[in-house]
């Protein structure tokens, strides 16, 4: 997967999984949307991972690991991405 195409489908995955978990706030009991959240969930734990191995770490403040030199510099930020 290209840059922006891994970095497009973890804002997607993590768009789904908002509005999840507004609807599970009010439909607990819903089964099959629970499943979805979970599978989504798991979805973006291998999207991170995949874009990090990449490109480097996407969360700041210890959530995600640095590789051995500094790389938070080396990505483009949000608003230099062309989609």
């Amino acid at each position: 997967m290209e840059n922006d195409d891994t970095l497009r489908r973890l804002q997607e995955v993590q768009f789904a999984l908002v509005e999840l978990q507004y609807y599970l706030d009010m439909n607990p009991e819903d089964q099959r949307a629970v499943h979805q959240y979970n599978f989504l969930s798991d979805e973006l734990q291998h999207l991170k991972h995949e874009y990090e191995m990449q490109h480097g770490p996407l969360l700041q403040y210890g959530h995600s690991k640095s590789p051995s030199c500094w790389v938070w510099g080396n990505t483009p930020w949000p608003w230099e991405i062309d989609y």
